[in-house]
């Protein structure tokens, strides 16, 4: 799961180290999850995607 969190983090361009000071926390978790909802966005919308083409309707 690491790896997996370390491959979003450069994709996305962010540090994967923590941040050492509580100003450097709040913009470091706000790219976190920014990231992350969007992998999970994609992810949906290709579920929704997939569940429309096996229904045959299109």
């Amino acid at each position: 799961m690491s790896a997996f969190f370390l491959e979003l983090c450069s994709f996305f361009g962010i540090n994967a180290e923590a941040p050492q000071t509580l100003g450097e926390l709040f913009p470091w978790l706000l790219q976190i999850l920014v990231a992350l909802a969007l992998v999970l966005f994609c992810f949906g919308m290709v579920r929704e995607i997939v569940k429309t083409i096996c229904r045959g309707r299109f």
